[in-house]
């Protein structure tokens, strides 16, 4: 079974050589990658193109574009239209496959007759520490399901609901809702699939991640608060955003812990590529 991996990026220098590696030593060999660049400005093409005699060795079709978009999600929908595999997962830049087996594992002789949603778990890593994200279907009317890292998804849903440019921080967890309204068929690999870099906690946007959730949230016609409730939230929000974007890395991971610890997201995991 053909798939497409594809990687968004835009000035990743840092990041892109980590990612694309973990592509390319997976063991199953049915796959295409595919890396959308938002036009960076540093070496990010540069390092990609390194590694185009590699692929071509093994005979995988790696594919580079450079062209400017307007956002991580204008690049996922970029990346979809040059796809080519059945099922489409999406390993952005930072992000990287938990092992070299996970391709081989999911599609080697298997197929997923009706199936619309393949998902697995994700390790996150913050702070030098590795968590499990406990991912659950049947939360999806209160958060997003699981990571958007460790699903695959059939193209042709993708083709019928491209990512919704209007949301910039929900668009992934938007799509699924728009999967789950229809009735497709997710279905549970129990499988690690891929470690995502929570680092840097302190510079996401904890107050609009929050609001824009609510309202895409509220649009699928699952709104999780009254208006009074909603309005206590975001003043409590404010002061969290507040105190994550001062206080120092030391005393952030503690508090990360103690919220891990709070809503059972604890669970550390080991492995992994190195």
């Amino acid at each position: 079974m053909r798939v497409t991996i594809i990687t968004t990026c835009f000035n990743a220098q840092e990041h892109i050589k980590k990612t694309i590696e973990s592509v390319l030593c997976q063991t199953y060999d049915d796959f295409e990658y595919v890396i959308m660049d938002g036009a960076s400005k540093d070496d990010t093409l540069k390092i990609a193109s390194e590694y185009e005699a590699a692929f071509a060795g093994r005979q995988i079709p790696y594919h580079i574009y450079s062209e400017p978009d307007t956002g991580i999600y204008d690049g996922m929908n970029h990346g979809v239209k040059k796809a080519a595999g059945e099922y489409v997962n999406f390993m952005n830049a930072g992000d990287e496959f938990f092992d070299e087996k996970v391709l081989e594992k999911l599609f080697r002789r298997k197929d997923y007759p009706g199936i619309g949603v393949i998902y697995g778990d994700a390790a996150e890593t913050e702070y030098g520490e590795q968590y499990l994200f406990v991912k659950s279907i049947s939360n999806i009317k209160k958060r997003m399901p699981f990571s958007h890292q460790s699903a695959f998804a059939l193209r042709s849903l993708l083709e019928e609901h491209p990512f919704n440019l209007n949301y910039r921080i929900a668009a992934d967890y938007d799509f699924l809702m728009n999967c789950y309204d229809e009735g497709v068929k997710f279905y549970d690999a129990n499988l690690m699939i891929c470690r995502v870099s929570k680092d840097g906690i302190s510079s996401l946007k904890l107050y609009d991640t929050f609001l824009e959730t609510e309202r895409m949230l509220t649009d699928h016609g699952y709104p999780r608060f009254t208006q009074s409730e909603l309005k206590k939230k975001l003043f409590f929000l404010r002061i969290r955003q507040a105190g994550m974007d001062i206080l120092p890395a030391t005393v952030k991971k503690k508090i990360r812990q103690v919220q891990r610890k709070q809503r059972g997201q604890d669970i550390k995991v080991d492995g992994g590529l190195s």
